[in-house]
């Protein structure tokens, strides 16, 4: 399959690697490291319905244990860790080009989420999790009275 060259991915991907470097080099002056820092980032489709919301996440190569999606605060957060499988014998990579290791993903949401219907599946290497939108959900306005003195 050829993939055609998206430019704004490409760029994407760039302030995210460079985003990364300038941490690890900030961290390293500094002595410190943060352990939540991601390895990697993988790939995602998050879509707005008028009644939920939909993730789609490519994870390929992962196990279910290894992945775990949560909704805090308005924000999904999706973080796991694909793990590289060594065999034991003498293997001799040639190239090692697949991201491996830990990943945290932050989304804000625009609406409430019905937390306890949200649903996740994991097949073929993509992770899909549906996130209906509690009804009703609308901004709450509250009056503020101040006196000046």
């Amino acid at each position: 399959m050829v993939r055609k060259a998206d430019p704004f991915r490409d760029l994407v991907n760039l302030s995210e690697m460079m985003s990364r470097i300038l941490d690890d080099e900030v961290h390293h002056r500094l002595g410190q490291r943060d352990s939540t820092q991601a390895d990697w980032v993988p790939e995602v489709d998050l879509v707005e319905f008028a009644d939920k919301f939909v993730l789609k996440a490519d994870l390929p190569g992962m196990e279910k244990k290894d992945m775990l999606v949560e909704v805090v605060d308005r924000q999904l957060v999706l973080k796991g860790e694909r793990r590289l499988q060594r065999a034991i014998s003498d293997e001799k990579y040639h190239r090692l080009e697949c991201a491996y290791g830990k990943f945290r993903r932050v989304f804000p949401l625009s609406a409430e989420v019905a937390c306890g219907q949200v649903s996740a599946t994991y097949a073929n290497g993509v992770l899909e999790v549906v996130l209906p939108k509690i009804k009703n959900s609308h901004p709450k306005k509250i009056s503020v009275h101040c006196e000046i003195e």
